[in-house]
């Protein structure tokens, strides 16, 4: 995945890099989700930030043509996401938009 750190930068989340990626490849969601195995719903939800499908997250970087890391994380240098990041990945998906703001701060706090 080379993409420049501009661009890298403006693409904050997963729906955002998944949807610049999907257009960069002249697909609709449609096309995409068949080339992934999957179908357009999961491809909406994902890019509008609603859903996210870990087990397909590997198959849709692939027909992407980008490393999956980078589409969940937006980490260009990772090869392939560990199982721990898909199962945090999955629950954080089942939380609702309160305990994801706080967990989201107390793992910058962590980091500081």
């Amino acid at each position: 995945m080379t993409l420049k750190n501009g661009i890298s930068r403006h693409l904050k989340t997963l729906g955002e890099r998944l949807r610049y990626q999907r257009r960069q490849m002249g697909w609709t969601q449609e096309e995409l989700a068949r080339q992934a195995g999957t179908n357009q719903a999961v491809i909406q939800k994902i890019e509008n930030g609603k859903s996210l499908r870990p087990r397909k997250i590997n198959e849709i970087a692939e027909v992407l043509n980008v490393n999956p890391a980078w589409l969940m994380f937006g980490d260009e240098y990772s090869t392939q996401l560990p199982e721990e990041a898909l199962e945090i990945a999955e629950a954080w998906s089942r939380l609702a938009p309160a305990d994801r703001e706080r967990i989201q701060q107390e793992i910058m706090d962590l980091l500081e």
